[in-house]
């Protein structure tokens, strides 16, 4: 499988505090990997350096060159006294070109937002403004989809329809998805590689249904996992 994007030996310390250590990941084409972990434990960090928007202490970033990188940031801050339209947002980050607008209308249909272009991004529920920031992510065709919390204020409903839409991209469009997520009863029937974050890599595997492996219980306790489709891994180390 092609490889989209590597970090190797990522490091990261801000004021003094350990953020990341020794991070090492590889994401393929056309495959879905999840980061899971505690609040805290570096996630997102691992996230904001792949894209760039912030650099690591130590290690290296390699992205093959020119591939397009899709981001859905955990929460979009728009300021409420900006008056703009949900499509003049969206345009703000694509390029104005035949492809990207009929993209742009086919994906609009597909996420449910067609019957809210027109409205204000401040009428809009937290659940629809999670789906336009995929939009943005989306539009340009990416070779790599960066996804942070993509369904926290999304119902049952909602978060099931999304994760059936990025499998079909990661399909489709043979792009690599970075995702993080706390969903793991869904994520789990879709990922290819699940890898544990706590300041650095705990543990690493391939999804399986219906297995409970004792390291991830102990990781995460069995009261946040039951009906859960739990993955295998290995541990390199003890906690």
């Amino acid at each position: 499988m092609q490889i989209a994007a590597e970090l190797k030996n990522i490091s990261l310390k801000l004021n003094n505090n350990e953020i990341l250590r020794d991070i090492n990941l590889q994401l393929r084409k056309g495959e879905i990997t999840t980061l899971i972990g505690p609040n805290g434990g570096g996630k997102t960090s691992i996230a904001r350096i792949l894209i760039g928007v912030i650099k690591a202490n130590q290690g290296e970033v390699l992205i093959k060159k020119n591939y397009k990188i899709g981001y859905m940031p955990q929460k979009l801050n728009i300021d409420d006294t900006i008056p703009i339209r949900v499509i003049d947002f969206i345009n703000l980050s694509s390029l104005q070109n035949h492809n990207s607008k009929e993209n742009q209308e086919k994906l609009s249909g597909r996420l449910g937002l067609t019957n809210i272009l027109q409205k204000s991004i401040h009428e809009i529920s937290g659940g629809e403004l999670q789906k336009v920031s995929m939009l943005r992510a989306l539009i340009q065709n990416p070779e790599i989809l960066v996804l942070d919390e993509p369904t926290q204020f999304m119902d049952i409903a909602a978060q099931g329809e999304f994760y059936q839409l990025i499998d079909e991209i990661r399909e489709q469009k043979h792009c690599a998805v970075l995702m993080i997520s706390h969903d793991l009863h869904m994520v789990m029937q879709k990922t290819n590689q699940v890898i544990c974050v706590n300041h650095h890599i705990c543990c690493h595997g391939n999804p399986e249904s219906i297995s409970e492996h004792p390291e991830y219980l102990s990781l995460f306790g069995k009261n946040k996992i039951d009906n859960i489709a739990i993955y295998s891994h290995h541990h390199d180390h003890k906690h």
